[in-house]
């Protein structure tokens, strides 16, 4: 019996880690797909949407790489072991965090490469000062500015997300909550906002909705559009840990209700005034109140929906960390 039971732990372990290693083994090749006949390669990435090709993109769009048409660039990120570099026939490699790494169980990748010779340079979050290191925030690579963006494009995706002709009450549903999972506390939130008024859920997490997939073919952007709120808090809370959500919900004109980033996000960008904040797992009765008023009054709703959710100078915030990649990206490549 002890013997059986000692080869079953056993057989548990190889299945482990054979699960592990083919799971690990699909997302290299699904991401080396993604990016098959480009100079830019994908590796070390968990799933690839198109959002992910932004830096792929902006190196090879914005002609950072003429005059090297066979330097190889590998892209690395946190869902793989990074030895696994040895693989690979990389001129340059860049760490592209994609994750809070302040998290639990994260910690381990944070700012390790900042002095290893394997990697030029490190994008993350985090306000950091080192020669290998850019804070590129994530909102700004996903869905709303485009890597090809000219200043002026920028300008103009402002000028559009503070227009308040982006802004609608009527022909627009209370609020949606999409997310991949269900937990606790986001099952708490969200049966404090349906108190006033049904929550459409359309991703894995609470599910019981299918206008995202059915009418909109999956366009995020066109789904936000029919709603007055989105419930949309961060996955975990960091002071510079911003994703894509609140521009997303800018760009549709919808207000965001948010929790992340300290209940500060991005104060050289976003006016936090055009935001109803919650806290981690829980709607304050405060502003549970707040959110039914102006979901019962158009009035109350467009006077707070219409308020200019992007600074008078954001345009030059995000057209700096533009030229920063730009910049440090020409240098690196140009050392190779």
């Amino acid at each position: 019996m002890v013997g059986c039971n000692k080869n079953r732990k056993i057989m548990n372990r190889v299945k482990r880690k054979y699960i592990y290693w083919k799971d690990i083994l699909e997302r290299r090749h699904v991401g080396l797909q993604a990016t098959k006949g480009h100079q830019v390669r994908i590796y070390n990435w968990s799933r690839v949407y198109s959002p992910d090709l932004w830096l792929v993109n902006f190196i090879e769009k914005r002609g950072l790489l003429i005059g090297k048409p066979k330097l190889k660039i590998g892209l690395y990120s946190i869902f793989a072991p990074d030895w696994l570099t040895v693989f690979d026939d990389c001129d340059l490699r860049i760490f592209v965090a994609r994750e809070n790494l302040h998290k639990p169980g994260m910690k381990r990748w944070e700012h390790q490469f900042l002095n290893d010779n394997r990697f030029q340079l490190s994008i993350g979050f985090d306000n950091l000062e080192h020669d290998q290191y850019l804070r590129i925030p994530f909102w700004m690579t996903w869905n709303t500015f485009q890597p090809t963006d000219t200043y002026k494009e920028i300008k103009e995706r402002v000028l559009h997300m503070n227009n308040p002709l982006n802004h609608s009450y009527d022909n627009r549903k209370f609020a949606c909550f999409l997310c991949s999972h269900s937990d606790p506390g986001r099952q708490h939130l969200y049966d404090r906002l349906s108190s006033i008024d049904r929550v459409d859920c359309d991703g894995r997490g609470m599910h019981n909705n299918d206008t995202l997939r059915m009418i909109h073919k999956d366009n995020k952007l066109s789904y936000l559009r029919d709603y007055r709120f989105n419930l949309t808090p961060e996955n975990s809370n960091d002071p510079y840990y911003c994703t894509e959500k609140l521009m997303e919900a800018f760009q549709a004109g919808t207000v965001p209700i948010y929790f992340g980033c300290n209940n500060n996000p991005e104060p050289d960008v976003i006016n936090s005034k055009a935001i109803v904040f919650i806290m981690q797992a829980e709607i304050p009765e405060n502003q549970l109140k707040l959110i039914s008023e102006l979901n019962s009054s158009k009035d109350s709703y467009m006077e707070f929906a219409t308020q200019p959710c992007l600074l008078p100078d954001a345009e030059n915030v995000i057209w700096g960390y533009y030229e920063q990649l730009e910049d440090k990206l020409k240098e690196i490549i140009k050392n190779v």
